[in-house]
């Protein structure tokens, strides 16, 4: 059997600058298990309750869409890689 591909309905957004220094989202809802990121500049991301993004975190591309799983109650944090600044989204998901 065949298992259907899972589907979100997007929820609260928060925007996120990506700049020289570590910088991060309010804590997602307590109920929160999923999230959608993306930025529009490669970025170093980190997600946790207290996250710090530094040139250790994963890297995220430009204008690449990604989901992950979370706690409720996580932040995610980000650095740009290079020297341009820019953007990203977060946004909570549910079933």
């Amino acid at each position: 059997m065949q298992k259907a591909p899972t589907t979100f309905k997007p929820g609260a957004t928060q925007t996120v600058a990506v700049g020289s220094s570590s910088a991060a989202s309010n804590a997602v809802n307590a109920q929160t298990r999923d999230i959608r990121i993306v930025t529009t500049v490669d970025a170093y991301v980190e997600i946790s309750s207290a996250p710090t993004a530094t040139s250790s975190s994963f890297i995220l591309p430009a204008f690449t869409v990604e989901y992950f799983r979370c706690a409720g109650s996580d932040k995610v944090a980000v650095l740009r890689v290079g020297s341009t600044t820019g953007t990203s989204r977060v946004t909570e998901l549910s079933q």
